[in-house]
């Protein structure tokens, strides 16, 4: 680690991750709740950091562990963090509850929520699913695999569906496919040996962001100038982790020990394909655009339990986009 980051271990319950901080004299002071504990996730923060991109931009910046029990927008909502990382849902969901947040970038520009299967089952395409067993949970990989099957004309009739978790109802044939997070739930059963196979809904034309960052939509107002160096620095340093991705997974590896190394190695590349798109071609790496929240909006009150009534276009800033005109 560089002498401009130092690293503190912060505990949580049944759980450790870290909290990381980047030091510059005269910079500003923020801090970065993300959404859960340390991962390849957060590569491109933790470079960011590593490399120096903040202190360019005069900030300094602590990135604090989510967790089971720490909700990333209700500690940015609450003052108790200036940024925040989660699914668009949560944001979406937190403004329902009266969170006055602003979308300033997303990371993750394809949901990595999807449906998982082993590779003997020969699920190839949504239709597939038709005459087999499909685990699911409340949560966003139902919400947007449902999506999903509603846009590939799947007969849900002709699928069964039954309530559980853990890749361990794939292992022992109880289910034919479960909902999963892709970029890393089938990775688990791969270094066990498995071959899998997965459907992602954003490849079936569900839009949904992951990795939104967020803040008090009154900070951003009054610290315009900070938020674009902050969004520009948090693309450099994805940019740089997806360059160097050993390098990457050798500095979150430092910050959560736990973690399992060849996991964390093929989950970073896997992520590479949901982080660079067409838009962040134009746009620049964590670049947002105010169709897909609006799509996004649309599946959630469909499928997702949405309820209230949200103007999309006042709760995203794509002027932040790393690629867009200064």
């Amino acid at each position: 680690m560089k002498q401009s980051a130092r690293t503190r271990f912060t505990a949580l319950a049944l759980s450790s991750a870290c909290g990381l901080l980047a030091t510059s004299a005269g910079a500003t002071d923020v801090s970065m709740r993300i959404s859960w504990l340390m991962n390849v996730q957060n590569a491109g923060y933790v470079m960011a950091v590593d490399k120096g991109y903040f202190k360019e931009a005069g900030i300094n910046v602590e990135i604090a562990p989510g967790g089971p029990n720490i909700n990333s927008t209700t500690m940015v909502a609450s003052g108790q963090n200036t940024f925040g990382t989660n699914d668009v849902s949560a944001l979406l969901f937190g403004k329902a509850e009266g969170m006055d947040l602003v979308a300033v970038a997303a990371c993750f520009q394809k949901n990595p929520s999807g449906v998982l299967s082993l590779a003997e089952k020969g699920i190839k395409t949504p239709k597939d699913l038709e005459g087999k067993t499909l685990a699911y949970n409340e949560g966003g990989p139902w919400t947007y695999t449902q999506a999903m099957l509603n846009k590939a004309g799947v007969d849900m009739s002709k699928v069964k569906t039954v309530v559980a978790i853990g890749n361990e109802v794939l292992m022992n044939g109880n289910v034919d496919a479960k909902t999963a997070f892709v970029v890393n739930e089938p990775i688990a059963l791969e270094v066990q040996g498995y071959k899998t196979a997965t459907l992602v809904p954003a490849d079936y034309g569900v839009n949904a962001y992951a990795e939104v960052i967020f803040a008090k939509r009154d900070f951003v107002e009054k610290n315009h100038d900070l938020v674009k160096a902050y969004v520009a620095a948090v693309a450099k340093g994805w940019d740089y982790a997806l360059k160097h991705q050993d390098e990457a997974v050798a500095a979150v590896m430092k910050l959560n020990p736990e973690l399992n190394s060849e996991q964390q190695k093929r989950q970073l590349a896997m992520q590479e394909g949901f982080i660079r798109s067409d838009d962040t071609a134009k746009n620049g790496l964590c670049s947002i655009d105010e169709a897909k929240f609006e799509d996004s909006y649309q599946i959630l009150k469909k499928y997702g339990g949405l309820t209230a009534d949200i103007d999309i276009k006042s709760i995203v800033m794509p002027e932040f986009n790393a690629g867009a005109a200064k």
